[in-house]
């Protein structure tokens, strides 16, 4: 579908939409405009998949599907794929990656119906990697939601500072997120307000808000024959890094990403 599009030069867009989150907008520039950090050292992301692989589903008919690895749409490929947008989008091309996928949970409980189903998606997925500039990561999702609210910390290292990022939840794209940092000799994190640039005109909610900025990219390069939104390009590059991750989880090996 990819070459297809770049051969017919038809726009192809994605709802890959966690790098159009202002807060996502506003951490890029912090990190390669504004360097606050300075030289990254690494990257660490801890967050929880809510819904998936917490051992319960709200209803059969909504949720049933996404407990079956062989459907596809798991943690690993839904809100640890839109985490790797973000990634991507923040600090570029992934080289390699480490991996292990573990299921836990082995039945989840329906809450609509009170049956139990059978478990074969993941809930436990650790990944650690380099990206193109030498950068290592390392990311570990959690099936459930979190006890206390705080269902995702990504942390950023460098040189000259560091950034946190928080959330109720590691659906990235979903979610409000909220930005802390210090630098130099700061021994207390003070919060990052995002400028009112980033969020003026649009839904005040997350989700809305930033599948909104996704369909205004896509109208004004349909306009202008501009490419600014999430792409086929950028959806096979994920999946590439999601191959990844599952060939090194079965293979036990350190895997490039093609």
């Amino acid at each position: 579908m990819a070459t297809l599009a770049r051969n017919r030069g038809i726009l192809g867009a994605v709802g890959t939409q966690a790098p159009l989150a202002p807060e996502v907008q506003y951490l890029r520039h912090l990190i390669n405009a504004d360097g606050f950090v300075g030289d990254v050292l690494s990257i660490t992301l801890v967050a929880r998949g809510s819904a998936q692989g917490g051992g319960t589903i709200p209803d059969k008919k909504t949720y049933a599907y996404l407990l079956d690895r062989a459907n596809g749409a798991t943690m690993l490929t839904i809100p640890v794929g839109h985490a790797l947008a973000a990634l991507r989008y923040v600090f570029g091309a992934v080289a390699h990656v480490s991996a292990a996928l573990a299921t836990r949970r082995t039945e989840a409980l329906v809450a609509d119906t009170g049956e139990t189903l059978p478990v074969t998606a993941p809930d436990q997925v650790l990944i650690h990697g380099t990206f193109a500039t030498g950068t290592p990561f390392s990311i570990h999702y959690r099936g459930g939601t979190a006890r206390d609210g705080d269902g995702l910390l990504w942390e950023i290292n460098g040189t000259e500072g560091d950034i946190r990022i928080s959330g109720s939840a590691g659906h990235v794209q979903m979610v409000k997120l909220a930005l802390k940092g210090a630098q130099g000799n700061e021994k207390i994190f003070r919060t990052l307000e995002i400028p009112s640039t980033y969020r003026s005109g649009w839904p005040e909610d997350a989700e809305p808000g930033n599948i909104a900025r996704l369909y205004a990219r896509m109208a004004q390069d349909l306009r202008h024959g501009t490419r600014t939104a999430p792409s086929f390009e950028d959806a096979v590059a994920l999946h590439r890094i999601i191959a990844a991750i599952e060939g090194a989880a079965e293979s036990g090996c350190r895997m490039a990403v093609t």
